[in-house]
C-alpha cells in the first residue's frame, strides 16, 4: 500500500509539472519552443489540462487508499471481485473496439481529421488489438 501510494503522488506531482508547464506556455508563448503546431493557442490549454485531470486521478486514488478498511482490503483480493472486473474490462474494451473504428470513419467523412491524425489512431487501434490477440493466444496455451 505504501508503495502504490508513493507512485500516485509522484503522478501528482507529474500533473503539477505539467499545469505549471501549461501556465507557463501560455504566458510565455509557443513560439519560445520553436515547434510548429496548427492550433498554437490550443497546446497550453491542452497540456494544462492535461496535468488537471493526471492530478485529480491521482489525488482520489490517494484518498481511497488512505481511507480503505481492512475489510475492503480483503475483498479486493477476493476472487470474485476480481472476476467481475475482469469481466467489465473485457466488456468495455468490446465496445471500445466496436466504437472506435466507427468513430474514426466519421471524423474522416466529416473532415475533421487529417491524414496524420487518422493514421496515427488508426495504428494505436491495430496495436491494441494485436496486443489483445497475443495475450488471447497466451491464455489459450496455458489452459
Amino acid at each position: 500500500m505504501r508503495v502504490k501510494i508513493r507512485l500516485l503522488r509522484s503522478l501528482e506531482v507529474v500533473g503539477v509539472l505539467l499545469l505549471l508547464l501549461g501556465v507557463a506556455l501560455g504566458f510565455i508563448g509557443m513560439e519560445f519552443l520553436k515547434v510548429a503546431f496548427i492550433r498554437m493557442d490550443l497546446v497550453p490549454i491542452a497540456v494544462g489540462f492535461l496535468g488537471v485531470l493526471i492530478f485529480l486521478v491521482a489525488s482520489s486514488a490517494i484518498g481511497y487508499e488512505k481511507n480503505k478498511s481492512r475489510e475492503q482490503q480483503i475483498e479486493e483480493k477476493d476472487e470474485r471481485i476480481i472476476q467481475i472486473h475482469e469481466n467489465s474490462k473485457s466488456k468495455a474494451f468490446d465496445l471500445m473496439a466496436t466504437i472506435f473504428p466507427l468513430v474514426l470513419l466519421a471524423l474522416v467523412m466529416f473532415g475533421y481529421m487529417n491524414t496524420v491524425s487518422f493514421f496515427f489512431l488508426a495504428g494505436l487501434y491495430l496495436i491494441c488489438i494485436c496486443y489483445y490477440n497475443y495475450h488471447l493466444l497466451l491464455n489459450k496455451k496455458k489452459m
